[in-house]
């Protein structure tokens, strides 16, 4: 596939993927979020995963939200969640459901291992260089694209195709990564919507993660390994 040279001094616009780029940070913490709406309008539904990891205390929490929209209404079930993971302890429950699980350092790390196989880099079609900013702190090189071939395959009307990131200078890890896109078949029927975005904040700063009482109050009654 033959690609335009860039303009010389373009910097590099490829990011390492993003359990690499997390893992080269001493602590942070990471937003996920992803929206999707249609082809129904007046349904939708938001996934946000809130990720506070430290390096040097080997531990993290993800809060886990979920909200849907079906038929103009609050879907059942959404509820928060969150996973902790300190050294080789896991917790993890919501409300008054909570389990504990302490695991062996070789099931620890053969977890760890599966789950780095499932590290992915976003789409970053063609992207076009815009300037060298800061963002959270961190001095980044900001690039803009449009994600190839949208609505190729379905035929519809490609109404939003925007998409931006900005790299670490300094790693060429995600800081920050946004796209927007939506198609709609025409008449203008079965709109279909969607909203990606990736946040790294708080790049290492002190942060303190423990374990709350309702996993201490469920490590009392887990069996010891």
């Amino acid at each position: 596939e033959l690609t335009t040279p860039l303009p010389v001094g373009t910097p590099p616009s490829k990011p390492v993927s993003i359990s690499e780029g997390l893992a080269s940070l001493n602590s942070y913490r990471s937003i996920i979020s992803i929206t999707t709406s249609g082809p129904d309008p007046k349904n939708s539904s938001t996934m946000v995963f809130e990720t506070r990891r430290s390096k040097d205390l080997d531990a993290q929490v993800t809060h886990i939200t979920s909200k849907s929209i079906k038929n103009g209404q609050p879907g059942e079930g959404d509820n928060d969640s969150e996973i902790y993971r300190i050294g080789n302890d896991q917790c993890s429950g919501s409300g008054e459901d909570w389990s504990y699980e302490k695991m062996a350092p070789n099931e620890a790390e053969m977890k760890d291992m599966i789950l780095s196989n499932f590290s992915f880099t976003p789409a970053t079609d063609n992207p076009v260089f815009v300037a060298v900013e800061t963002v959270n702190g961190i001095s980044t090189n900001h690039f803009s694209f449009k994600v190839k071939n949208l609505g190729s395959k379905s035929g519809a009307n490609v109404t939003m195709n925007q998409g931006d990131y900005w790299l670490a200078v300094d790693g060429q890890y995600l800081v920050k990564y946004s796209l927007v896109v939506e198609t709609i078949v025409d008449p203008n029927t079965d709109v279909m919507h969607m909203e990606t975005l990736f946040d790294v904040q708080d790049i290492n700063q002190p942060v303190t993660i423990a374990f709350p009482q309702a996993c201490l109050t469920a490590a009392l009654v887990t069996p010891q390994p």
